[in-house]
């Protein structure tokens, strides 16, 4: 368990300071806590509005799970060297995922290795933070894991007011409460060969953050006095 897990002496004792940090700045609410796992590999796949919100489902995790947890990060962004990447592996033993197959390399490489060597895999399927705070279309990538590992639970996740906190194009953070929704998890299946599966997969995937949103009960409850005038 240790292929992922950064060896830097500060990742001893600067994640125990992070933590209280946002808990404290922040104030998470956080419910669904015993949807997660405690053992084994699995998903969790959340929606994205800020940099914020890896900080902030990593810190409500229990500790034996941050004890095996990795974020996946956009290549681009956080592997370019520099504070960003040391940061990040530091405090969420982050692994790149390309948002292109530009050098030919498959982009889930380290994905689907983390989830091979039985860590717990953060993961945001919309690909890159929502402007708006609406949920995105889910990219396929999270469908595709889903048949390379069947039986792998995957817990859909809901993060609000990070938007709030860390703004898209900000970079220093705003005391503001937020909610982390962990679901019931979700065993889908996927042909490692139909990608049509896989878009099927995520888009399950993203029905379900959306219910935990509130966005879909909230036009469920709205629809029958639309339809009566």
């Amino acid at each position: 368990m240790s292929l992922y897990r950064s060896r830097h002496v500060a990742a001893r004792f600067v994640p125990i300071l992070f933590r209280a940090f946002v808990r404290l700045y922040v104030r998470p609410r956080v419910e669904g806590i015993e949807h997660i796992p405690r053992e084994g590999a699995f998903i969790i796949a959340s929606n994205h509005v800020s940099h914020a919100d890896t900080a902030v489902i990593y810190t409500v995790l229990p500790r034996e799970v941050r004890a095996r947890f990795v974020a996946a990060a956009a290549q681009d962004y956080f592997f370019q060297g520099g504070a960003m990447q040391f940061l990040s592996r530091i405090l969420f033993n982050a692994i790149p995922i390309a948002r292109d197959r530009r050098g030919g390399q498959d982009p889930l490489r380290h994905a689907a290795r983390a989830l091979r060597e039985g860590y717990a895999l953060l993961l945001f399927p919309e690909g890159t933070r929502s402007t708006t705070g609406e949920i995105g279309p889910f990219r396929s990538g999270v469908g595709r894991l889903i048949a390379e590992f069947p039986g792998t639970p995957v817990i859909p996740t809901y993060v609000g007011g990070t938007n709030r906190v860390m703004p898209k194009g900000k970079v220093i953070p705003r005391p503001y409460k937020v909610t982390v929704r962990f679901g019931e998890p979700m065993y889908l299946k996927a042909h490692p060969k139909l990608r049509a599966t896989w878009q099927t997969a995520a888009d399950e995937v993203r029905e379900a953050v959306l219910q935990l949103s509130g966005v879909a009960l909230a036009y469920s409850a709205e629809t029958p006095s639309n339809q009566n005038g």
